[in-house]
């Protein structure tokens, strides 16, 4: 299925332009003008989003990315906050709150997400015996937050803990359908997870939005109990590693391996979860799920042209129940490619589009930044 987001930055960006950088529309030729005025330094971006799907109807929404420095130290790398603000056709909203601050001489490190919603979603089942053609659309309401505070102990390697919430209630799916039908689905009538856990994170990358050199490594235990508040208990591990190369002209090859690794009672919608935008893109966010899932993905990225540029990925992943199950006949792969416009040059913000492909499906994605 292809599922469309616009972000229509051209038309209602808002831009902050500083005096320095102010130059005489007179001393430059048209063609320079434009160019000048897409590659300004900015400092934020405001974008209104228009989607359609099948499960949501029309979409409509707004965008905003924030990006500041360390006033005591310019060294620091950037900070970033973003939020999504959407509301569908079908009476639902969506709104999700993200933000990676560093603090003066990158000491500590405050990343995390939020999200709340009422939504609807596609269920195809759990495991890799699934289906693509038989899909069920469930709604919910949900709620969550994960914040991770971590740490400097040495250069690059910083340790901290991290905390979740996360809440679901009000899920609606017709009786017999695949969500009733799977036994192993935990959580259909909603969940309540509440977890605390250590995270370790080793990063020399050289930007934190778009990445041309270093590594990034982060492991992480999440430890889910009833003593915390929920009603379900389990342990997640999580271990996200990344590398990033430059080469000729810019050019800069990217590769990410990811485990996400559960044991215990996992809620259906927090299993591992294949597919996005993120990793594994051409298959549908969730279209496979289980408890262990394992990834890979490499891409290519390449500036064209001034402002333009395009990125050439691959990749490949399965999902177990555990990780002894994992075989190369379930394996599934990806490959796509993606168009990108530098819309705020001086911090190597990228808007653009990627189009994946996996077996029997296909993905289309709109959206600033990149994928890892």
């Amino acid at each position: 299925m292809i599922r469309f987001y616009f972000l229509i930055f051209f038309c209602f960006a808002v831009l902050k332009f500083q005096a320095q950088e102010v130059v005489k529309k007179d001393s430059l030729k048209k063609k320079n003008r434009f160019i000048e005025f897409l590659t300004k330094k900015r400092t934020f971006l405001v974008a209104p989003q228009l989607a359609r799907s099948p499960e949501t109807g029309i979409l409509t929404g707004l965008y905003y990315l924030k990006l500041f420095k360390n006033l005591k130290d310019t060294n620091t790398r950037t900070s970033n906050i973003e939020t999504f603000l959407s509301v569908t056709q079908k009476k639902q909203y969506f709104f999700r709150f993200n933000e990676t601050i560093l603090f003066d001489k990158e000491r500590f490190i405050l990343r995390g997400t939020s999200n709340i919603a009422r939504y609807n979603e596609y269920f195809y089942g759990i495991g890799n015996n699934i289906d693509l053609k038989q899909k069920d659309t469930i709604e919910l309401n949900f709620a969550y937050t994960t914040q991770r505070l971590t740490g400097k102990i040495a250069r690059g390697c910083f340790l901290g803990l991290q905390y979740q919430f996360y809440k679901t209630l009000n899920i609606g799916y017709i009786q017999n359908d695949i969500l009733d039908k799977t036994a192993n689905a935990l959580g259909k009538n909603g969940s309540l997870t509440s977890g605390i856990g250590p995270v370790f994170l080793y990063d020399t990358r050289d930007h934190v939005i778009y990445s041309r050199t270093g590594s990034y490594l982060d492991a992480s235990a999440l430890f889910v109990k009833k003593f915390l508040g929920s009603n379900f208990e389990y342990t997640n591990i999580t271990i996200d590693a990344r590398k990033f190369i430059k080469f000729y002209k810019n050019y800069v090859l990217c590769f990410q391996g990811l485990l996400n690794y559960n044991v215990g009672n996992v809620p259906f919608r927090q299993l591992a979860l294949m597919g996005g935008d993120v990793i594994m893109r051409g298959y549908y966010l969730g279209s496979y799920r289980d408890k262990v899932m394992t990834c890979a993905q490499v891409e290519l990225r390449l500036p064209i042209y001034k402002f333009f540029g395009i990125v050439l990925f691959a990749a490949a992943g399965e999902v177990q129940s555990k990780l002894s199950a994992f075989n190369s006949n379930d394996i599934r792969y990806t490959a796509g490619m993606g168009l990108r416009f530098m819309f705020i040059k001086h911090e190597r913000v990228n808007v653009g589009a990627d189009v994946g492909f996996g077996k029997k499906t296909k993905g289309l994605y709109f959206g600033s930044g990149e994928s890892f």
